[in-house]
């Protein structure tokens, strides 16, 4: 996000709904995804927070809960594979167009055919888009990523020479049997509501269990 800050999202372990832990005065910072040096606040940790109240907007955004800025996040460790396939399978949709039309919410975990394509670009900063198929057979097309993992992987694809990145992502990512998009709805902008990819999940894990920070260490 601007300013360095950073977008969270998590599922509650009791009512597996998702959670958008916000600062009530400003945005999160990306240090407070650390303890010290490690990054704990990464794909399938389970993460103690202190919740003030619950903030839902009208539209999409109905996840919000205000957090205690002054209580640091506690590591309670990492989910077991086999708990995560269930709970990716059980809160998955695959229409996502479907999903959307409710207005309801602005996470969701998707079911996806195939990522088709991914590509970065260089304007005003570094962007990365995708094009991929969900479940039902919709194809997106130039989705914004905005994962701070996947971009962090590609940069480093790129330093290390890797032309044909996209290729051996997308053939990566499609062979394996459970592969999921998690799409965040951005706030209004310009009069609309804008998708994006905020994580790329596969079991097995298409990163190898490696987070943001190990390829940014890298860069």
């Amino acid at each position: 996000m601007d300013h360095g800050n950073i977008c969270l999202s998590g599922l509650d372990r009791q009512t597996k709904r998702f959670v958008r832990p916000v600062f009530e005065s400003h945005g999160i910072p990306k240090e407070y995804a650390f303890e010290t040096k490690d990054q704990i606040i990464r794909h399938f940790s389970v993460i103690e927070f202190e919740f003030k109240k619950y903030n839902p907007s009208d539209v999409y955004h109905t996840e919000d809960w205000i957090v205690n800025e002054h209580f640091s996040p506690r590591f309670k460790g990492t989910l077991k594979e086999e708990v995560i396939v269930n709970t990716l399978n059980y809160k998955a949709v695959n229409d996502l167009e479907k999903a959307l039309d409710f207005r309801n919410k602005s996470l969701f975990i998707v079911r996806v055919q195939k990522i088709s394509k991914i590509w970065h670009e260089e304007y005003e900063k570094f962007k990365v888009r995708m094009d991929f198929t969900d479940a039902s057979g919709k194809n997106f097309h130039r989705v914004p990523v905005s994962d701070l993992l996947t971009l962090a992987a590609v940069q480093y694809y790129i330093k290390q020479g890797i032309k044909n990145y996209s290729e051996r992502f997308c053939k990566a990512f499609n062979m394996r049997q459970n592969k999921f998009i998690r799409i965040g709805m951005t706030r209004l902008f310009r009069g609309e509501y804008w998708k994006q990819v905020t994580a790329v999940m596969t079991i097995p894990d298409l990163f190898d269990g490696k987070s943001f920070s190990y390829f940014e260490k890298k860069l």
